[in-house]
């Protein structure tokens, strides 16, 4: 037996709401942080005017993705750049950069039964 255990356990109902507790807070958190990222409030570059959504009169640009040696996308080799209108390109900025790295999956534990 550990040293200062007194023999008593805790009823599994009480691990397990406060277990899931934990787990809705944290959904709760990253849901909010993916909320604000797709309004774009992290960078302060909200867009919700109707004028903000409509074609502009250049052309649209466009996020490339030049595929790997071995036809990868992503961490197999490939790399990502804007296509502008007048057929130049150009690297990505930061917001761009931060989209990207949004792309892959997190790892997220298991949620109990």
């Amino acid at each position: 037996m550990p040293e200062g255990w007194d023999g008593t356990t805790r009823d599994p109902d009480e691990v397990h709401y406060e277990i899931s507790m934990k787990e809705d807070e944290r959904l709760y958190q990253e849901f909010v942080q993916r909320m604000n990222f797709n309004k774009k409030k992290m960078a302060g570059e909200v867009k919700c005017h109707k004028y903000s959504r409509r074609r502009p009169s250049e052309g649209w640009n466009f996020t490339v993705e030049k595929l790997g040696a071995r036809g990868k996308r992503g961490g197999g080799g490939g790399w990502k750049f804007v296509s502008l209108p007048d057929g130049s390109s150009r690297p990505l900025n930061e917001m761009e950069k931060m989209y990207v790295r949004r792309e892959t999956p997190r790892r997220r534990r298991k949620i109990l039964p």
